[in-house]
């Protein structure tokens, strides 16, 4: 795999970073005020159709920032694998080729192994594709967000020299606590995928 050239890695941090970083907050800030509490979606700011395409696109790119940091799940055994630099398909982009390092699998906690495989679970059956049926811990979104971001930060801006406004923004108002009501107030119907909330 040929080393990307430094203006490229430029671009990627100038321009494609904050891109999928802005899509991977949009449904925090959505439902949250600036001071980071929880927000009703009442209808008045736009359908919830709105809000729905906000989590699903939130989600993706969380997964999207799960794999740049090396880290995959298996769909035949349900659990999470790291791949080196060297693995990864010619034209997909990693940490370690922007200046940074990627996740070590080992050095994990459990906890977090555990909430980040039901994110990448739930991004892969709920979101990426059309699947059966299947209730997903959509409660735990916002939670598995905060730790990619603590991840992006500590293997890929720091490493760099670099900071994320966005990233240091989320990270100072998701830091109250989880999110019991990531929806807000609002009536929410999430099609025949389920996150495990259908009406309330």
């Amino acid at each position: 795999m040929e080393p990307l050239p430094k203006e490229v890695i430029e671009e990627y941090f100038s321009l494609h970073l904050p891109y999928r970083t802005q899509i991977m907050l949009a449904h925090y800030y959505m439902t949250h005020d600036d001071a980071g509490r929880d927000l009703a979606w009442d209808g008045t700011k736009g359908p919830n159709t709105w809000l729905n395409a906000c989590f699903e696109a939130s989600v993706i790119t969380g997964r999207i920032y799960v794999n740049v940091l090396g880290l995959f799940r298996s769909d035949k055994a349900n659990k999470l694998y790291s791949k080196d630099h060297k693995d990864f398909r010619d034209d997909d982009v990693s940490a370690s080729e922007l200046g940074g390092s990627l996740v070590n699998l080992n050095s994990m906690s459990e906890d977090d192994r555990k909430l980040l495989l039901a994110f990448m679970l739930m991004a892969d059956k709920a979101s990426a594709h059309l699947t059966k049926p299947k209730n997903h811990d959509w409660q735990d979104a916002h939670e598995a967000i905060r730790r990619i971001c603590q991840f992006l930060k500590a293997h890929l801006y720091e490493p760099t020299g670099r900071q994320c406004a966005e990233i240091d923004r989320f990270l100072t108002l998701s830091g109250k606590g989880r999110s019991e009501n990531v929806w807000g107030t609002s009536p929410v119907v999430v099609h025949s995928m389920k996150f495990g909330r259908s009406d309330k």
